[in-house]
């Protein structure tokens, strides 16, 4: 007998002719996407070097350790774990990265947000333009 695999989704829109489901994978890219977009952010925090260079290469692996989502029917939790640049403000960067984060999977999916918790793993000095 196959085992029945769960689908971590929820139901974001039904009508007559069917519904649309979002994959907790889809709220991760989100999330990943607006954080990096914020200044003093470095990037995702990954466990090991591995993690790291895999990062760099462009894997999407990393997001299971640096991103965790928990959704239920129309609303979405998330924690995302980053790095930041060695003498920004953290609590500032972290305000931005919440707000950018929630107003995006607003604006995606339609769906609420009931927190985006930002945890800061380490700092790293500025990355150095031409190197």
């Amino acid at each position: 007998m196959a085992a029945v695999k769960k689908v971590k989704s929820v139901k974001s829109q039904e009508n007559a002719v069917g519904m649309v489901k979002v994959h907790e994978s889809v709220i991760a890219s989100i999330v990943r996407k607006a954080t990096l977009e914020i200044p003093g952010v470095i990037r995702l925090a990954g466990s090991s070097l591995v993690d790291n260079l895999a990062e760099i290469v462009g894997s999407k692996k990393i997001q299971g350790r640096a991103i965790s989502v928990e959704m239920n029917e129309n609303s979405v939790a998330v924690e995302v774990r980053v790095v930041l640049e060695y003498g920004v403000l953290i609590p500032h960067i972290a305000d931005e990265v919440r707000s950018a984060v929630a107003a995006e999977i607003v604006k995606l999916t339609g769906m609420s947000v009931s927190r985006v918790n930002v945890v800061v793993m380490d700092l790293e000095d500025p990355p150095q333009d031409g190197i």
